[in-house]
């Protein structure tokens, strides 16, 4: 009895243990497929992730060759593009680029009446100055994934992510100047694993539009399409499948108002933004162009309490303690606009000699001159109190350096008004006739504008546009008139045209060292936008094969 159960109990254990055992191989097996299948599908993504990146990099160097050929330098080049689990293929359909003029009239209302100028093309007061035109795309297409050459730049596109830029166009926007060759595909063809790219122009040459005095707007006097573009505004509208990625190269690249009308497209608006900023003095005969200060008083700051026209002089020899005979101007000269900004020493002093921060005795007179008749007739300024340059250990080196800091036009009290004459420490000037020493570039040699001499011109509004608080002022040499340097800068500078050089005059006593020297300049400008367009299309041709 006893060994029939043990017999009945050695076989139950056998028994379990080789189902035991069965299924352990079960679960080798199995976790061995799923291994083997997550490896595959992690050694596939890891593929597709290399083709992908050896994909970006075939499509930048693609980008590189094809512009020598779309700008000309080349007229042929063939781009290998290397094995990959992808396809590249020629897509000369895909997006649309167009440039329009808007409020081309220049009234500032929009007469179509959509409140929306970058919605769609130009109507009524709008212009085309490049109707839609066809941009068209090499591609790179591996799965879901898609990246693409495409108005000289080269664009990603991955599920679920907004498209990104791989490299930037050719759209170049700097200093109100937009420079944009428009690059146009054209061409077939298709390959899988290892493709190569022939790229050439063919029979195409680059196409002015934009200047191009053959071209006139209907609008607005029929105007030729001549620089600077001065009515209206200018919008560079894109559609394409990697719109955001346009749109986010606009927003980081440019100076502009960027907007997204529709899925699929992105417009930018060119903005003047007017302002220069803090700048390197330019050299002699070189100048800093100021945009859109004409008919108000504009240079001024966003925020209140800070400097919007100032600049720091330094003599010829960088560790001079003089300025030994400063005489030194900015000045422009428009059509019969005459004016003048000058510095001329005052004194002498010790300058940096006495080893001493701050005041050097070193001093500098401020002369403002303005001729709206080419010198006929003119208003004159000039400090009584000079401006003082001062010392300081600006470069580390355990000497003091003279500067001569002239201030402008500012907010010292902090009220947001930048052409008012009650702050303390604003620059006074007082009206009187000027000799030719008080000036470096004009003759003052005209008569100076007083109701005496029968050509009085007051300080007052400047066409149509509201005056300043403090204006209008009749200015009298006999009363005295006084006046801020705040006030005399806004209010010339709004007499000048729209676009305006000031040019630096150092030539006759030359004791100034521009490139030590440098400014600060803010415009707010005048609402509109002054644009310079150097747009072309250029056409070439892509023949994609194995």
């Amino acid at each position: 009895m006893g060994g029939q159960v043990g017999d009945r109990y050695r076989q139950g254990t056998a028994g379990q243990a080789t189902v035991g055992v069965v299924l352990m191989i079960a679960l080798v097996v199995l976790g061995s497929t799923v291994v083997f299948a997550l490896g595959d599908r992690a050694l596939a993504d890891t593929e597709r992730q290399s083709d992908i990146e050896r994909s970006q990099q075939a499509m930048t160097l693609f980008d590189s060759q094809t512009s020598q050929v779309a700008l000309s330098e080349s007229d042929r080049q063939t781009v290998r593009f290397g094995r990959t689990s992808g396809s590249y293929s020629v897509d000369p359909d895909a997006g649309e680029i167009s440039i329009i003029n808007v409020d081309r009239n220049d009234d500032e209302t929009d007469d179509d009446g959509d409140d929306d100028p970058n919605a769609g093309g130009a109507a009524n007061d709008d212009e085309y100055i490049l109707e839609p035109t066809t941009l068209g795309a090499a591609v790179y297409e591996n799965g879901d994934r898609t990246i693409a050459y495409q108005g000289g730049g080269v664009w990603q596109l991955s599920p679920g992510d907004a498209s990104r830029m791989i490299s930037p166009p050719e759209f170049h926007y700097r200093a109100q100047t937009l420079t944009l060759p428009v690059v146009q595909v054209t061409g077939d063809g298709s390959a899988a694993g290892s493709a190569q790219a022939v790229v050439s122009k063919g029979d195409f040459r680059a196409r002015p539009v934009y200047p191009n005095a053959s071209e006139t707007f209907d609008l607005a006097g029929g105007e030729q399409f001549l620089n600077p573009v001065q009515n209206g505004s200018i919008i560079v509208r894109i559609e394409s499948e990697y719109a955001d990625a346009w749109g986010t190269y606009f927003e980081e690249r440019t100076d502009g108002n960027v907007t997204y009308p529709a899925d699929g497209v992105v417009a930018v608006e060119l903005v003047s933004l007017a302002q220069i900023g803090e700048f390197d003095m330019p050299l002699e005969g070189g100048a800093v162009t100021v945009n859109g200060a004409a008919g108000a008083h504009s240079v001024e700051r966003d925020n209140a309490g800070k400097t919007a026209f100032s600049i720091r002089l330094r003599p010829d020899d960088a560790d001079s303690a003089d300025f030994s005979n400063l005489q030194w101007s900015l000045y422009a000269e428009e059509g019969n606009h005459h004016f003048e900004m000058h510095l001329k020493k005052a004194g002498s002093g010790e300058g940096c000699a006495s080893g001493t921060v701050g005041d050097t005795g070193v001093k500098a007179h401020l002369t403002i001159y303005y001729s709206w008749n080419g010198g006929t007739d003119y208003h004159g300024w000039k400090t009584d109190t000079p401006i003082d340059a001062e010392c300081e250990d600006l470069n580390g080196d355990g000497d003091y350096e003279i500067y001569l800091d002239a201030t402008f036009v500012d907010d010292d009290d902090g009220d947001g008004v930048y052409d008012d004459g009650d702050e303390t420490d604003d620059v006074e000037l007082e009206y009187q006739s000027l000799s030719s020493g008080d000036l470096e570039q004009f003759n003052p040699n005209g008569d100076l504008s007083t109701s005496g001499n029968g050509n009085l011109r007051d300080l007052d509004g400047h066409q149509d546009s509201p005056v300043g608080d403090w204006e209008p002022v009749s200015p009298d040499p006999g009363d005295p008139t006084t006046l801020v340097a705040d006030q005399l800068v806004n209010h010339y500078f709004a007499e000048l045209p729209e676009e305006f050089d000031l040019t630096v005059d150092d030539k006759n006593s030359d004791t100034t060292n521009e490139k030590a020297s440098s400014g600060t300049f803010y415009n707010s400008g005048n609402g509109r936008y002054v644009t310079y367009l150097h747009v072309t299309t250029n056409q070439i041709e892509v023949e994609i094969s194995d």
